[in-house]
This record gives structure tokens, sequence and C-alpha cells, in this order.
């Protein structure tokens, strides 16, 4: 069971999370382009950060999802513990490109190549991210996650695991790839996180 400042950090570490997602795809769509392909070097650094922030607030909504939900489900407990575990390499990972682009010495790889490096699991954290969000509407016994929340969970994770598994076998057309992964993991998915906000605030009251 959780404690009242339990819930309350995990309202606000989904908030944040949410957010974080939001932002960061604003600032690439108004502000970066969507054309610009690698390291942006005007707004490269504030996106680092604001993946840095989005990825921190992620481990602590994952970690006490797992006490919100997982006391009688061993299954999403387990789940949770590997995304973990994802999510912190994703973290460890996401200021790397502006670190080298501003490195005061001399560096054998370019930002670009570092971001590529730094990404080379995201497929997979995606499909566990997608195993995850369906693990746990399904451990959610009290209905704690409002119903927005699970339609929005439940689509977001479909999505982004029916696209990545195309791709990962070269299924998906390129040009449908990005609109739908927008979708699941850039609207969809935030909503959900966003649920969890309830879901702690509901545990709370």
């Amino acid at each position: 069971m959780l404690t009242t400042k339990e819930a309350q950090l995990g309202s606000l570490m989904a908030r944040i999370a949410a957010l974080g997602t939001i932002v960061s795809f604003a600032i690439i769509a108004l502000l970066v382009g969507p054309d610009q392909v690698g390291y942006n070097e005007q707004y490269g650094g504030i996106l680092n950060i604001i993946g840095f922030v989005q990825s921190f607030a992620l481990l602590f909504t994952i970690s006490l999802t797992q006490k919100l939900f997982g006391d009688n489900n061993p299954y999403f407990r387990i789940v949770s513990a590997i995304t973990f575990v994802a999510a912190v390499v994703q973290l460890t990972g996401s200021l790397a490109p502006t670190a080298n682009a501003n490195n005061v010495f001399e560096t054998v790889l370019n930002p670009n190549q570092v971001s590529e490096i730094a990404n080379v699991g995201q497929l997979g954290t995606f499909i566990l991210f997608g195993i995850w969000a369906l693990c746990l509407l399904s451990a959610d016994e009290n209905s704690l996650v409002p119903s927005w929340g699970k339609i929005s969970g439940q689509a977001a994770a479909y999505l982004v695991i029916g696209v990545s598994l195309g791709n990962l076998f070269g299924l998906v057309p390129t040009g449908a790839a990005v609109p739908i992964f927008i979708l699941g993991g850039v609207i969809l998915f935030p909503v959900f996180i966003f649920g969890l906000s309830v879901a702690f605030n509901t545990t709370n009251n």
C-alpha cells in the first residue's frame, strides 16, 4: 500500500513525465523542424535536458506503480523491473549528445553518432513500455486508472508494439511509421501516463 507521500510523488512524477514528452515534441515540431536529421546544435541541449528530466520522472512512475498495482500481481512486478532497467539505460544516455558536442577535449565520435549509440536500444525499449502498459492495466483490479487513461494506454501499447515489430522486419512503410509513432508515443502514451497521475491521486484520497 502506498503512503500519502508516495502517492503525491507518483502523481507529480507522472505529470512531469507526460508533460516532458509533449514539450519535447513541440520543440522538435515548432522550433527544430520535422526535416531536421541528427543533433541540432541550437536546441539539442534543451531537448537532452528535457529528456533527462522526463526519463527521471518516468523511473519514479514505474517504481511507484509497482507498489500501487503489483502487490498481488508478480508478473506485473517483474515486467516493471525489466522496464525500469531499460528506462535507466535511456536516462544515462540522454545527455550524451550534448556532452559530446560541448566536450572541451578532442572526440572521436560526433554528436550524431553518439546520439545513435545512445538510442541503440530504443526499439526494444518501446516494445517493453508497450508490454508494461498492458500489464499495468491488467493489474488495475480496482479501476484506479480512469477509462480514458485505459483506452489511451491500450491503444498506445498496441500501436507502438505493432509498429516496432513491423519495423523490425521491414514491413512498415517509411511514411507511415512516423505518424503512427507520434500518435502512439506522443499523444496516447502521455495521456495514459497522465491517467496514472489521476490513479495516484485517487489512492491518496
